[in-house]
């Protein structure tokens, strides 16, 4: 049983490194470019085929000529055609991901088959054997030695970093060495070198000066930009991914793309420590994965799963995933995700999302949600949901919810908070705050609107408006602007609005006081007056009179109120005449801020029955078995400000 479990594991991994070594791109060689050169430098040359076939070179600089003058015209031709053509049959070359190796073409003496020689055992030993490669790596243009470059051999699985000096050292197998060793450097040529060190010898000395672009270093593509951000800012990242991965990731300019990786840890997988370096179809990570991104494929990762760049696919993290680009198609991680760069699709997170630029799309978090920027679609967190600029869709959380801007539809259970304007609707279990409000604004206790609200504001007690031009309907309503606005409640104020005082007479008492307050399209009042003497009109009504209802101007000088009042007899010591009150007046302006009103008033008393009490004055009363109905009629004087 064991044996046929390390039989399996090997062929799992025999077949992760026959994707691997697939080209994803494509042969280069077949690539068809159009190419007009004439008297141009063979290194003038090689940068317009490099250009415009969207690829890399990688040679030797000691071993091509790169100032001969070459001429080449051709209209739809392939990339090998041109090389051979402006090369020669001197040099061959070989595809490794994105780039072209040049090297020279090994000389060979074809014998009759009966003549040729095979290896010796002592030959194929000494193929395997370590040879020692040592030297020192300087900049071409100025003589100093370059720190960090990567140098390692065409397997990759044996590599190391020139330290402060330029200085390096490796052993690598004679096969590999024949094969070709890479020189790679941000911002410099990359360059490979073949050696063919002697029977007896077993170290290689080997200085090399690499040429610097004329211009800032550039990837191939630029889909692969280098980010603005590094997820190796990130605590996680800085814990668990080596030192040196990350200085060899940042020291080769050019990324690849491969079939496949598999990764135990960052530097334990089948591209070795140059995982940053590929871009992968599918990655599988047993505990903690590192690629420069994921490219229309898949990546699963049992803990976590680290992109240098982007993310395009699907994405699984047991624990984690983190994207220093931008992630396109979905991404769930068991506890948190974190994307350095734009979310384009589906992101859910066990515990929290945390983008550090846009979401378009969906995003679910079971505790909360963090956008830097914006959010176009939908956004829901168990218990936050934050987006620094502004939502287009719908943002939902469990308890608080955060956003600049609003254009669609902000609810949470208990506080909503958005700092500038909000187009749709603002929904929250006890408080909401906004600035401009476009739409409507709800919640069980508190709306805020420190700007302009056009709609309706409705809380369960207090609204507050800077301006007000809607309806706000609380028991409470304020604003410094609302002559624009309906304040439907038990008390309105605002700074600008309708305010009176008023003395008049009615039907029950002669001292009757009231208040005004709201605008002219709908206001508060609230009335008290007293019977403080007898006579022959008012016998049986001595005591006190409260009302409170609202009222509206229909026209400039008509106006109606409708309320409920109640009557406290002196000598019963009891409510009489509970009654509903409706009242149609008109209004004539005596003096400045001071008018008469006059107007009859319809009344209903569904307490009044069988003579339990006694009917007051008016103009005309029945009694029926639903209660009493009388008219009558008030008279006063106003005093508005």
């Amino acid at each position: 049983m064991k044996y046929r479990l390390n039989f399996f594991f090997f062929l799992f991994l025999f077949l992760i490194n026959t994707v691997s070594a697939k080209d994803d791109d494509g042969d280069l060689l077949q690539r068809i470019i159009s190419i007009d050169i004439k008297k141009q430098t063979l290194e003038v040359a090689l940068e317009e085929i490099k250009r415009q076939g969207g690829f890399s070179f990688s040679y030797n600089p000691a071993i091509i000529d790169l100032y001969k003058e070459v001429s080449f015209k051709g209209q739809n031709v392939t990339v090998k055609a041109v090389l051979t053509d402006i090369m020669g049959y001197d040099y061959e070359f070989k595809q490794i991901g994105t780039h072209i190796i040049i090297r020279e073409t090994l000389s060979l003496t074809i014998r009759p088959i009966d003549q040729r020689k095979r290896k010796t055992r002592e030959e194929i030993q000494r193929l395997k054997e370590n040879i020692l490669l040592k030297g020192r790596v300087i900049d071409a243009a100025t003589g100093m030695g370059l720190q960090n470059v990567v140098v390692y051999d065409e397997s990759q699985k044996v590599l190391t970093l020139t330290d402060s000096m330029g200085y390096y050292a490796l052993k690598v197998p004679l096969e590999r060495m024949q094969k070709g060793v890479y020189f790679r450097n941000r911002g410099y040529y990359d360059t490979m070198v073949q050696f063919n060190p002697g029977k007896d010898e077993d170290e290689v000395l080997y200085n090399i000066g690499l040429s610097p672009y004329n211009d800032n270093a550039r990837p191939v593509s630029s889909d692969l930009a280098i980010s603005t951000q590094n997820p190796h800012q990130l605590d996680i990242v800085k814990r668990f991914v080596p030192k040196k991965v990350d200085v060899i990731s940042n020291s080769i300019e050019y990324v690849e793309r491969r079939g496949a990786q598999f990764t135990l840890v960052p530097f334990l997988s089948n591209n070795n420590f140059l995982g940053g370096s590929y871009t992968n179809r599918f990655s599988f990570n047993v505990l903690l994965g590192y690629s420069a991104g994921v490219d229309r494929g898949l990546e699963i990762g049992g803990l976590v799963n680290i992109n240098r760049f982007h993310m395009k696919g699907a994405q699984i993290g047991g624990i984690s995933n983190i994207v220093g680009g931008n992630v396109t198609g979905a991404q769930i991680g068991g506890i948190v995700n974190f994307n350095m760069g734009e979310m384009n699709g589906l992101q859910i997170g066990g515990i929290s999302n945390v983008v550090a630029d846009s979401v378009i799309g969906v995003q679910i978090g079971g505790i909360s949600n963090v956008v830097r920027e914006n959010v176009r679609g939908f956004q829901l967190g168990g218990i936050t949901s934050t987006t620094r600029t502004s939502v287009k869709g719908l943002q939902l959380s469990g308890i608080y919810s955060y956003s600049r801007e609003i254009r669609g539809a902000q609810i949470s259970g208990i506080l909503n908070t958005n700092h500038k304007d909000i187009k749709g609707f603002q929904l929250a279990g006890i408080t909401n705050h906004s600035r401009n409000i476009t739409g409507w604004q709800v919640s069980g206790i508190f709306n805020h609107a420190s700007g302009e609200i056009k709609g309706l504001q409705l809380a369960g007690i207090y609204n507050y408006a800077d301006t007000l031009k809607g309806v706000q309907i609380g028991l409470v309503n304020t604003a410094k602007d609302g002559r624009k606005g309906v304040p439907i409640g038990l008390f309105s104020y605002y700074n600008n609005g309708y305010h009176s005082v008023s003395y008049h007479l009615d039907e029950f008492s002669m001292l009757n006081f009231s208040f005004q307050t709201g605008t002219r399209k709908f206001y508060n009042y609230y009335k008290v007056g007293a019977s403080v003497f007898a006579s022959n009109y008012l016998e049986g009504y001595e005591g006190y009179h409260f009302g409170i209802g609202f009222g509206a101007y229909l026209f400039k000088r008509l106006l109606t109120e409708v309320g409920v009042h109640g009557n406290f007899n002196n000598a019963t010591s009891k409510f009489e005449h509970r009654f509903a009150k409706w009242s149609l007046m008109y209004e004539q302006p005596i003096w400045k801020g001071i008018s008469i009103t006059l107007g009859p008033s319809v009344n209903y008393d569904p307490f009044l029955r069988d003579n339990e009490y006694v009917a007051p004055p008016s103009f005309y009363s029945e009694q029926t078995e639903f209660g009493h109905f009388w008219i009558s009629g008030t008279v006063g004087v106003r005093f508005s400000w």
